[in-house]
């Protein structure tokens, strides 16, 4: 599937936001977080994600957390979602081969135990699913 986007919405992550750290990561200049440009599987080459991204349960997500790096909360990876466009909801330029699926945050769903929240980038929106359920992961760290 090909990302459509709306020009007539305005954007709300422009590239111009980011700075390239030119090592795999990205600094968004807005909230002043460093994120992988890649998802957990993939790896930053030749100004893209190599491989295939891996879809893993929150179990096995939590135990291996890079050194530095962390599950983000709900508000900092939904920060990320680009309004006018779906298929991924995120800009490409800055986070190419994103899929078009659910990515794990590390905020609990309060009204279900062993829920947690999950942003899905076909279109944006968050949803709470439960622990044993597959999803994507993005890194992110304060620099």
């Amino acid at each position: 599937m090909a990302q459509n986007c709306n020009s007539k919405i305005p954007a709300t992550s422009s590239t111009q936001r980011f700075h390239d750290n030119q090592d795999g990561s990205i600094t968004d200049q807005q909230t002043g977080l460093q994120w992988s440009r890649c998802s957990l599987g993939q790896r930053w080459e030749d100004n893209t994600c190599q491989n295939e991204a891996r879809a893993l349960p929150y179990a096995i997500v939590a135990l291996i957390t890079e050194e530095g790096w962390r599950l983000p909360s709900i508000s900092e990876l939904s920060s990320l979602v680009e309004l006018q466009c779906s298929k991924p909801a995120i800009n490409t330029t800055i986070f190419p081969a994103t899929a078009s699926a659910v990515y794990w945050t590390a905020t609990r769903f309060i009204s279900r135990d062993g829920y947690f929240w999950q942003v899905h980038f076909l279109h944006g929106e968050a949803i709470p699913e439960k622990v044993d359920s597959v999803a994507y992961v993005r890194w992110v760290r304060h620099p």
